[in-house]
C-alpha cells in the first residue's frame, strides 16, 4: 500500500467558480431538468471481462449504477457498493463466480449513497476505502436519504434497511493497493461531479472506473455540486496523467479515453458562453437559450427510435440546462462578491478611500 499526499492549489479565473452550493438545489433546477433514475428494481450486474483478473459490473437497466472488481493472487478490490444490501449482494455473487478469494477492499468513488449505502453488506474485515473529502460528506447519512429519494422514484424502501458504514482507509490525491502481484491505482486529481471523485486504475489493463466524473459513452459532464472550471482543470489533469484505453463510468454505457476529448471541449465552450452572457446583461433564461447544447455532442445516438434512447436524449439536455444553470449562478455570485469587495475597499471614512 503506497499513498502520496500532498495539495494542489487550483488558479481559477474570478469568473470560473471552483464549487458552489450543495444539491439541496435540486429542488429549485431549472425546467426541462429530470433526476437521473436510479430505482435498481428489476437490475442485473452483467460481468464483463475488461483483461485477466479485470472485470466490469454494467447495469442491464440504464442509468442504474455499473461496478466492477479486479482480482490479486491475495484477494479482491470491488468499485462501488451500490445503493443497499441486495445490491451490493449482486456484486459479491459475480465475484464468487470468478473467485473464492476474499474481498480485501471496496473503493467508494464519490459520496453518493447510490455508491456507498451497499457498504454494510460486505464482510466487516473488508477494508472500505474513500477519497477524504468523500469520506467526510458521508457522514450526513440522512441527508443523502433525502437528497436520493427523487432518483428512486421517491420510494424510500429501496434503502430503507441500510446502515451507515464510512471508510476505514482514505486518501489524499493519489493511493496503492496492492492486491498480490496486481498494483491498482486511486487517483483523485480534484473537484468535478463530487469534492472527492475517485478514479480507479488498473495499469496493465489501462481500465479505469471514474464513478460520476464521466457518466458513460454519449454523455456530458454533470455539475451537480462543483463549478465548470473546477470540472476542467480535474479532466485536464486526469487526461495528462492517465492513458486510458477502457473506461467504466458510474451510470452509462461502457466507453473509452476518447471520451476525454468530448468533457474537455464541453466544459470550455460551457464557460465562454456563459461568460458571454453575462457580460451582455443577459438573465438565466436568456443565457441558457444562448447556449445550446452543442450538435457534437448530440449526433452519437441520431437515428434511432428506441425509448430508452428518447430517455436518454431528454436527460442528457436537462443535464446541460442545469450545466449552464450552475455555471451562470456561480459566475454572478463571484461576480457580485467582486463588487462587494471592491466598494468595501473605497468606502468613504475607510482607509484607502478616495475623496469624493
Amino acid at each position: 500500500m503506497k499513498g502520496i499526499s500532498k495539495t494542489a492549489h487550483a488558479g481559477l479565473s474570478p469568473l470560473i467558480p471552483a464549487v458552489l452550493a450543495p444539491p439541496e438545489v435540486m429542488t429549485q433546477a431549472p425546467p426541462g431538468f429530470i433526476p437521473p433514475p436510479l430505482n435498481p428494481s428489476g437490475a442485473r450486474l452483467e460481468t464483463k471481462e475488461l483483461a485477466p483478473g479485470v472485470y466490469g459490473l454494467l447495469s442491464s437497466k440504464l442509468p442504474v449504477d455499473n461496478s466492477g472488481f479486479v482480482v490479486g493472487e491475495h484477494g479482491v478490490l470491488v468499485i462501488d457498493a451500490h445503493i443497499n444490501g441486495a445490491m451490493a449482494a449482486l456484486i459479491q455473487t459475480a465475484v464468487r463466480q470468478v473467485t473464492n478469494k476474499p474481498i480485501l477492499y471496496v473503493v467508494n468513488t464519490n459520496y453518493h449513497g447510490d455508491h456507498t449505502f451497499g457498504n454494510y453488506a460486505f464482510p466487516q474485515e473488508t477494508l472500505i476505502v474513500a477519497q477524504q473529502k468523500t469520506a467526510e460528506i458521508m457522514r450526513d447519512f440522512e441527508r443523502e436519504k433525502q437528497l436520493l429519494l427523487p432518483t428512486v422514484g421517491n420510494d424510500p424502501t429501496v434503502f430503507g434497511d441500510v446502515q451507515l458504514r464510512l471508510p476505514d482507509l482514505v486518501l489524499d490525491e493519489y493511493l496503492e493497493l496492492d492486491l498480490g502481484g496486481r498494483v491498482v491505482e486511486l487517483h483523485h486529481f480534484g473537484h468535478g461531479n463530487t469534492p472527492g471523485d475517485t478514479v480507479v486504475f488498473v495499469p496493465e489493463a489501462r481500465a479505469a472506473w471514474t464513478g460520476n466524473l464521466i457518466v458513460g459513452e454519449g454523455t456530458i459532464p454533470f455539475l451537480i455540486e462543483g463549478g465548470a472550471g473546477a470540472y476542467l482543470e480535474t479532466m485536464a489533469k486526469f487526461a495528462h496523467t492517465l492513458e486510458v484505453g477502457t473506461i467504466v463510468p458510474g451510470h452509462g454505457l461502457l466507453t473509452s479515453g476518447a471520451i476525454l476529448g468530448r468533457y474537455l471541449p464541453y466544459l470550455s465552450e460551457l464557460i465562454e458562453s456563459v461568460r458571454k452572457a453575462i457580460r451582455a446583461g443577459q438573465n438565466l433564461e436568456e443565457a441558457i437559450a444562448a447556449t445550446p447544447l452543442g450538435q457534437q455532442y448530440t449526433q452519437d445516438i441520431a437515428g434511432s427510435d428506441s425509448p430508452l434512447v428518447a430517455q436518454f436524449v431528454a436527460f442528457r439536455a436537462g443535464v446541460h440546462r442545469w450545466n449552464v444553470w450552475r455555471t451562470y449562478q456561480g459566475m454572478n455570485a463571484d461576480a457580485a462578491r467582486s463588487r462587494a469587495g471592491a466598494l468595501a475597499r473605497f468606502a468613504p471614512g475607510e482607509p484607502g478611500a478616495r475623496a469624493a
